[in-house]
């Protein structure tokens, strides 16, 4: 151990997760650490949208084949603005020739299951060492750098010193599974909304994870309300073609925000990764395959010296910064012009709504720009 290279990671989500399977490719020391047991890390009732851009880093990785029985694959979004009351489907004939061949626009994954392969992959290699007592790591092993993924809030990033932008939206995300009767399995909705966007992510035949953003008030009044008062709440919003059956498993509930961690000049080897590092409103569903864009970066740079040097190592952070940071401009410009845009009921701004639908119902190229952008990102073709 004392030869190569210690790289800890803080955090073991399944940010911190991939980054230890990326690094372990390289010739060092992994400490994966978290405050948290293995079994309380994978059992959170959670759901995430996997994009194109993302299936191509996990093969990659040679995880893609690993997660792929886990994954239940939509082949139409359906997008909606309930207060100008217009609709448009994008499918994949949207999709560029390069990834229509899936025959899926997106997938969606369970947090469970995606804990369990990753963890599984982990248990594999023999420079991976997960641990829940970081501290007792530190009076150990000298780190030659440290990554920080523990999410937007965490304690740990008070003894970093960097420059913080936020934007607090003042909304939270209510989130929940549903058992729903229709004949649109394989379709995800998102439906704006006046107080927020509303995305339904098909899991299985029948079975949709819900994501309700509303203020945070609201949100918590939903989530100490009666289940049988939520259900009619809900029932009044989803589209037609469904019928809500029963709330099925936990209730979660999250804040919303935007941030933006920027480095400064100094000596400190400690990188933020994820939630840690940026952070979005969660319309367009872009957190998680962000989160793993940044991993892949962190990977190709450090792939580009396969001898790590430790100056290479002190320039590494401002070199992944600036390789990263175009890409999280667009996808906090977007996410943000959406909320703007369309979570209000103001008239002024009915005309680019209805105008905004025009364009996508009736012009191929447009529908094509908008769900590639969303699916593959900016930095698509440079993910080798």
């Amino acid at each position: 151990m004392k030869n190569k290279i210690n790289f800890k990671i803080v955090g073991s989500g399944p940010t911190g997760l991939l980054l230890s399977i990326a690094l372990s490719k390289f010739d060092c020391n992994i400490f994966l650490t978290d405050l948290l047991t293995r079994d309380r890390l994978i059992d959170r009732d959670k759901t995430y949208a996997i994009t194109h851009s993302t299936k191509k880093i996990l093969t990659k990785f040679r995880l893609w084949e690993k997660l792929e029985p886990y994954l239940f694959g939509f082949d139409t979004l359906s997008i909606s603005d309930s207060v100008i009351s217009s609709i448009t489907k994008l499918t994949i004939s949207d999709l560029d020739d390069d990834i229509s061949s899936s025959e899926n626009i997106g997938w969606v994954v369970k947090h469970s299951d995606l804990m369990n392969v990753f963890f599984s992959v982990i248990d594999n290699y023999d420079n991976i060492f997960f641990m829940t007592n970081p501290k007792l790591v530190d009076k150990k092993i000298l780190f030659d750098y440290q990554f920080l993924s523990t999410g937007a809030n965490s304690l740990d990033k008070k003894l970093i010193h960097f420059i913080g932008l936020k934007k607090t939206y003042s909304q939270s995300c209510l989130t929940f599974k549903v058992s729903l009767r229709g004949n649109c399995e394989k379709r995800a909705y998102e439906i704006f909304r006046e107080e927020g966007p509303l995305a339904l992510l098909p899991l299985e035949k029948n079975l949709y994870q819900v994501i309700w953003t509303s203020s945070t008030l609201k949100s918590i009044e939903r989530l100490n309300s009666d289940k049988n008062f939520l259900m009619d709440n809900l029932s009044t919003i989803l589209p037609d073609e469904f019928k809500l059956d029963q709330i099925i498993g936990e209730f979660n509930i999250f804040p919303v925000s935007l941030s933006l961690n920027i480095p400064i000049f100094n000596f400190d080897k400690f990188v933020f990764v994820g939630d840690a590092f940026h952070t979005f409103h969660p319309v367009g569903g872009q957190g998680l395959n962000s989160c793993w864009r940044d991993v892949n970066s962190i990977f190709d740079l450090l792939n580009k010296n396969i001898a790590i040097t430790k100056m290479h190592l002190i320039l590494f952070k401002f070199k992944y910064f600036s390789t990263r940071i175009v890409d999280i401009i667009c996808t906090i410009f977007i996410t943000d012009f959406l909320i703007l845009i369309f979570a209000n009921r103001n008239p002024f701004l009915f005309p680019i709504r209805k105008l905004s639908f025009v364009l996508l119902n009736n012009f191929v190229f447009i529908r094509k720009l908008v769900l590639n952008q969303m699916t593959k990102s900016l930095v698509y073709s440079r993910i080798k």
